[in-house]
C-alpha cells in the first residue's frame, strides 16, 4: 500500500533512522501489542498480525506527525480494532472493516478500559474511520460515530459514586507507608526520588510531568502582611496553562523545602555533568575515576573501562562491558576524544533541553539525573545524563508483571509494607491531584482558587477532581446554617419547613419590599421582574433606594456628599467661564447634593431609632409604570375589569412613592 510505503520511507516523525521492523519505538514509547499483552517487556507471540501491523505502524506515526499528543490514544483503538478483525476469521486486512466491526471494537474498548478511557478509545476509533475513507484506503465509507459517552461526573451518591471515590483518591494506607519511608530519610537513590517527588505531589495539585520539569531554582519566597513568609515554586503548568507561582500551604512548607533539598542533593552531580556536555563539547568529561592523559592519547582496556566508570582490574570482564556498549575490545584503539563522540552521539533527545517548551536545560532542571542512578542492580553512569518520566515514579509506586510469573517490586515491597497483605498497596500520581483538589473543595476555596491553585485554564474541570460525599456536602451545609440541624424534634422541624412553603402571589403581591440587593450605599428594592434599572446604577438619585439608620455605610454617604460638593463648586466655575454643557452637570450635581444632605440629616438624627428604613422620596422621578396607568387614566376607556387592575397598579405606586 502506497500509503504505508510513504510513511515507512518518507516520514522522520520519531527519527529519519527509526528501525520499521521493531515492534517497540523507545523514541515514541510504544510498542505495536495486542490487547493479550499485559506484561511490562512485549512477548513476540504478542505482536499485532500482518498486514494490521504495517498500517498500525504507518497509522501512528502519521497522526503523530500531523497532531502529537501525550496519551497516544492511537495505539489503543488499533489494538481494539485488530482484535475484532481476528474474531471475524476473515484475516486482519483493513478491507475487511465495516461498521459492524467498528462497534465490535468499541465493545472491546469499553471491556478492557477504563469508562474515562475507554471514550477517548472510541474517539479514536471515529477518528480512524473517518481517515479510511477520506483518504480513500477502502472500498466503503464509514460514516460512524463512537457510541461511548463521556462518564458522568456529577453522580455523588450511591455505591457506584463511593467506588468511583476509591479509585480516583490514595488509600490511606499508602498515604501512611509513603510517609512513613519518607520521615526514615531513605539512602537509595530510588527511594529518594519517589519518596521526594510524592512529597511535592502532596505539597499542590500537580500533575507529575510538571514537577518533574521544575527548574533547580524553582523556589520562591515572599514576605506577606503579617509579617510571615509564604513559600511557592516557579510553575509552568501543562495543557495551556499559564506560568505562574504555585504557593505552598504553610503546613507543608518544611515538607516542600526538604524534598526539594533531598531531590537537589541527588541530582547534583547529574547537573554538573550536564553542564560540562554542554559547555565543553569537544573535551570528554573528567570525572574521579577518568585517566589523566590528552584527549587523543590511545587507552588501554582498563584505561577505557575507567573511563567510561568500569572499575576492574579484569581485561577480560572489561572487554566484555565495552563490547556490550558497542566499543571496542582492543588496547590503544580508543581515545577520550573517541568516547567523547560516542557519548555525544547518544545524549538524550533534544539535549541540552531537558523540556525546550518550558525553557529548562538538563543544566538546569531539578530532575537531571544521571543514567541508571535509579536502578538498583548497577551503579549510576558517570558521564550520561537521563530524564525521568511520568512511569517512572508511577512504576515504583504499584507491583507491577514485567514478565509472565515476574513481577517488578514497588516501594511498597522493598519496605515491607505488601509482606502481609494480600491486596498489595498501589497507587498513582494522579491520585494525589484528586486528593489535594478535594481537601480544597473540604476547605470551602472557591472554584476560581481551585482552578488557579490547580494550574486550569477551565474551571470547569474542578467538578472532575470534586470527590466530597454526599454526607460531606449534607455536614458542610448544616455547618454554615445551625437551621439545618436535625437534632431538634420533629414536630419542630415540620413546622419550620411549613414556614418556609412559598408564598401565593397575592401574599407576595402585599409586600412593602418583595425584593432587594445590596448597594454601596444600602439596598435597591428595585423589582427587576417588572423592568430594568432605569437609573443605570445613580443609586443617589433614585427612590428605590433604602438606607438603614446606624449602618456603617453612613460614612461612605458622607464622603459622596464632599465629592458632590466639590464637583458642583467645578461646574460652577466652568459655568462661569463658558463651557458648554456646564449647566447641566450643574443641575444634575445640585439635585444629588441636596438629597445627601437630606439622607444624612435623617441618618444622624439622634431621634430616629438605629435600624429605621430611610427612603427619599422623587417627585420628578420617571417611571414606566406611571406613565402606563396615567395614561390609561387619561383616555377614559376602562371595562368594568381593567378598572380593578387600574386601582391595584395605583396602589403600588402610592406605596413605593408615598
Amino acid at each position: 500500500m502506497e500509503f504505508i510505503r510513504v510513511c515507512r520511507a518518507e516520514l522522520t516523525v520519531f527519527g529519519a533512522n527509526l528501525d520499521w521492523s521493531a515492534n517497540y519505538w523507545p523514541a515514541a514509547g510504544v510498542s505495536f501489542r495486542n490487547l493479550d499483552q499485559k506484561a511490562r517487556n512485549l512477548d513476540p507471540a504478542n505482536v499485532m498480525k500482518q498486514p494490521f501491523l504495517d498500517f498500525a505502524k504507518a497509522y501512528f506515526r502519521y497522526q503523530q506527525g500531523h497532531k502529537p499528543t501525550g496519551a497516544k490514544n492511537e495505539t489503543r483503538a488499533l489494538r481494539c480494532l485488530e482484535r475484532a478483525l481476528i474474531e471475524r476469521r476473515e484475516g486482519t486486512d483493513l478491507q475487511y472493516i465495516d461498521l459492524a466491526m467498528l462497534d465490535r471494537a468499541a465493545v472491546l474498548a469499553r471491556a478492557q478500559y477504563s469508562a474515562g478511557m475507554a471514550c477517548h478509545v472510541g474517539r479514536e476509533l471515529a477518528r480512524l474511520a473517518s481517515f479510511l475513507s477520506e483518504k480513500n484506503l477502502i472500498s466503503t465509507r464509514l460514516d460512524w460515530k463512537s457510541p461511548i459517552n463521556r462518564p458522568s461526573d456529577t453522580v455523588r451518591t450511591g455505591k457506584k459514586a463511593q467506588e468511583e471515590r476509591e479509585k480516583k483518591l490514595p488509600a490511606s494506607e499508602a498515604l501512611d507507608a509513603l510517609a512513613g519511608i519518607f520521615a526514615k530519610n531513605p539512602k537509595e537513590s530510588r527511594d529518594i526520588f519517589t519518596t521526594s517527588t510524592t512529597a511535592l505531589l502532596l505539597c499542590a495539585p500537580s500533575r507529575v510531568s510538571e514537577v518533574l520539569a521544575l527548574p533547580e531554582d524553582c523556589e520562591v519566597w515572599e514576605t506577606k502582611r503579617d509579617g510571615t513568609r509564604a513559600c511557592g515554586w516557579r510553575f509552568q503548568p501543562g495543557k495551556g496553562g499559564a506560568p505562574m507561582i504555585k504557593w505552598i500551604p504553610d503546613a507543608m512548607v518544611s515538607v516542600a523545602q526538604e524534598a526539594i533539598r533531598r531531590i537537589r542533593e541527588l541530582t547534583k552531580e547529574g547537573r554538573h555533568i550536564a553542564s560540562w556536555l554542554e559547555n565543553n563539547p569537544e573535551k570528554f568529561y573528567r570525572h574521579g575515576g577518568c585517566p589523566q592523559v590528552p584527549e587523543d592519547q590511545p587507552l588501554t582496556i582498563l584505561e577505557t573501562a575507567a573511563a567510561l566508570g568500569i572499575h576492574y582490574e579484569n581485561e577480560g570482564y572489561c572487554r566484555t562491558e565495552l563490547l556490550r556498549l558497542g566499543l571496542s575490545g582492543r588496547d590503544r584503539v580508543n581515545s577520550l576524544a573517541s568516547l567523547n563522540r560516542w557519548v555525544h552521539a547518544r545524549l538524550p533527545d533534544g539535549f541540552p533541553w531537558f523540556d525546550k517548551q518550558r525553557g529548562v536545560r538538563f543544566s538546569e532542571a531539578l530532575f537531571c539525573l544521571q543514567d541508571k542512578q535509579l536502578r538498583m542492580d548497577t551503579s549510576a553512569s558517570v558521564f550520561m545524563v537521563w530524564k525521568p518520566k511520568a512511569n517512572t515514579l508511577n512504576f515504583d509506586l504499584q507491583t507491577r508483571e514485567i514478565n509472565p510469573g515476574y513481577l517488578s517490586s514497588s516501594i511498597f515491597d522493598r519496605h515491607g509494607y505488601n509482606a502481609d497483605r494480600q491486596n498489595p498497596l498501589k497507587v498513582t500520581t494522579h491520585q494525589f491531584r484528586h486528593l489535594l483538589d478535594t481537601m480544597a473543595q473540604r476547605g470551602g476555596l472557591s472554584q476560581s482558587e481551585i482552578a488557579r491553585w490547580s494550574g486550569r485554564v477551565d474551571i470547569k474541570q474542578n467538578r472532575v477532581y470534586d470527590h466530597m460525599s454526599e454526607f460531606e456536602l449534607v455536614d458542610m451545609l448544616r455547618h454554615h446554617d445551625v437551621a439545618l440541624t436535625l437534632d431538634r424534634p420533629l414536630e419542630e422541624i415540620a413546622e419550620q419547613i411549613a414556614s418556609q412553603i412559598p408564598m401565593t402571589r397575592q401574599e407576595f403581591n402585599t409586600l412593602t419590599i418583595p425584593t432587594a440587593h445590596v448597594t454601596e450605599y444600602g439596598f435597591c428594592i428595585h423589582d427587576y421582574v417588572m423592568a430594568p434599572c432605569q437609573r443605570f446604577r445613580n443609586c443617589l438619585n433614585c427612590s428605590e433606594q433604602v438606607c438603614i439608620k446606624g449602618d456603617r455605610r453612613l460614612d461612605r454617604i458622607r464622603a459622596r456628599y464632599a465629592q458632590v460638593k466639590e464637583l458642583k463648586e467645578r461646574a460652577e466655575r466652568e459655568i462661569a467661564e463658558g463651557s458648554a454643557g456646564a449647566d447641566r452637570w450643574y443641575d444634575i450635581h445640585a439635585l444629588t447634593e441636596k438629597r445627601l444632605a437630606a439622607l444624612i440629616t435623617i441618618l444622624e438624627d439622634p431621634s430616629i431609632k438605629d435600624g429605621a428604613i430611610v427612603r427619599l422620596r422623587n417627585e420628578h422621578e420617571f417611571s414606566p409604570l406611571r406613565r402606563a396607568v396615567e395614561a390609561k387614566a387619561e383616555a377614559g376607556r376602562l371595562s368594568e375589569d381593567q378598572q380593578p387592575l387600574l386601582d391595584g397598579l395605583r396602589g403600588l405606586l402610592e406605596k413605593s412613592h408615598g
